[in-house]
């Protein structure tokens, strides 16, 4: 028998199978559309064609409360930072990145958040604003990365608004800038926005779905702070917490 946390973004919903160790076992991610009960509902689906799953489930997220089935909804702040906790075992600094908007989280010695801070003002430098990005320029996030490789030198992106960011980059190709030079640019914007949040003082851990699709902006976080990864799966970690708030096991006895 499993528990299963369920992250009910706005772009993407991501489910979470959990077994009696505490240890993920699965993973299922849809799109959330308009309906997250339709969302949610997948979810389960999916897992109950394999598993026995162990009701309530655990979700967080924006569509948190919108789900037909027995839940127990969560934080997401929380969640994330619990999640990370388990992983890590140590103070850290999350920024997580999805679609929508992008979350600084502060948390301390004994896994608590000490502080957070999210950017809701634009759609810059979240997700949605490299998916934005992508279907103007017919570019998929796989060819985003190997493009970003052929880079020879930065093009900076100054909009912090996701249209006017398009309107420049446009501008930019048609005075003769090279796409490459403009994806390090686009990733590079992300990652400013991000760490001008709040200030970076101990180790950085980076996730969400954006890292996720695109690996390459972890290692520009790198370059900038040689103290930082992402964890695998971490697009799947808020869901993963929901479970562990619940949980009666130790964070250090797995």
């Amino acid at each position: 028998m499993y528990r299963l946390g369920i992250d009910l973004g706005s772009s993407y919903t991501k489910g979470v199978l959990v077994d009696e160790n505490n240890q993920m076992v699965d993973f299922h991610c849809v799109k959330s559309g308009y309906n997250f009960n339709n969302a949610s509902a997948k979810i389960i689906a999916h897992f109950s064609e394999k598993y026995e799953i162990v009701y309530p489930v655990y979700t967080c997220g924006y569509g948190r409360e919108q789900i037909q089935a027995a839940f127990i909804s969560n934080s997401e702040l929380i969640a994330l930072a619990k999640a990370v906790f388990h992983l890590y075992h140590r103070a850290c600094s999350i920024i997580d990145i999805g679609g929508q908007d992008t979350k600084f989280i502060q948390v301390n010695a004994l896994g608590q958040v000490d502080k957070f801070k999210m950017n809701r003002k634009c759609a810059a430098g979240t997700g949605s604003f490299i998916e934005e990005i992508a279907f103007r320029l017919d570019v998929t996030p796989a060819e985003f990365t190997e493009f970003v490789k052929e880079a020879t030198d930065e093009v900076k992106i100054n909009s912090y608004c996701t249209v006017f960011a398009i309107s420049e980059i446009i501008g930019m190709i048609k005075n003769g800038a090279i796409l490459p030079n403009i994806i390090l640019g686009i990733y590079n914007s992300i990652i400013a926005r991000s760490i001008e949040m709040a200030l970076v003082e101990d180790h950085l851990v980076i996730t969400g779905g954006l890292p996720f699709m695109h690996p390459t902006i972890v290692s520009l976080f790198k370059d900038k702070y040689p103290d930082s990864d992402s964890p695998e799966h971490s697009q799947f970690l808020a869901a993963y917490g929901c479970v562990l708030l619940h949980s009666k096991i130790s964070d250090f006895e797995n």
